[in-house]
């Protein structure tokens, strides 16, 4: 269970929580800042890439300070859907990505994932904008994600995203 307060989803305290992204020269994050900041743990199930499902995932790369509550949350999808056939039919074998340096979708912002610290499931079944509906995501993944403490994208009003769960919370 979460014994971690996430940050606020605004832009100072996710710096303030997680630190600030030290970039380089040519504007990306430094390598410095990635190897201190970030840390990879083993996918406890199978796997691929949701943008090419030739490519398999074997690691998760996150923030060092989210990495115990995603490895227990992915843990304990595991434990829930035991077969293959029960992660496929959830979506949780199409990984949408953890880290990724960029922009809120549409916004002049980071997103949490410039951070480490959210994670896209199965954004092909659960895209951006869709307000959640039966055969989207499971809401018992939604559950173990919440058990954590943290935030479902498909709880938004103003711009849903099934897909997306962040550890920040965007009420107070």
């Amino acid at each position: 269970m979460n014994t971690v307060a996430w940050p606020h989803d605004d832009l100072a305290s996710l710096r303030s929580f997680y630190g600030e992204i030290h970039l380089g020269r040519d504007g990306m994050p430094s390598p410095e800042w990635e190897s201190s900041a970030l840390v990879t743990f083993p996918a406890p199930f199978p796997m691929v890439a949701s943008w090419d499902t030739a490519i398999p995932i074997r690691k998760i790369r996150c923030h060092r300070l989210v990495q115990p509550s995603l490895q227990r949350i992915m843990n304990n999808l595991w434990k829930s859907y035991l077969t293959a056939e029960e992660r496929e039919t959830a979506g949780l074998n199409m990984f949408g990505g953890v880290y990724a340096f960029r922009r809120i979708a549409g916004a002049a912002r980071l997103s949490c994932h410039a951070f480490g610290a959210a994670i896209d499931i199965d954004p092909g079944r659960n895209p951006l904008g869709k307000p959640w509906e039966f055969g989207m995501m499971p809401l018992g993944v939604v559950a173990v994600f919440e058990a954590e403490g943290w935030e479902w994208g498909g709880r938004w009003t103003h711009r849903p995203d099934c897909q997306h769960f962040q550890a920040a919370r965007t009420t107070e």
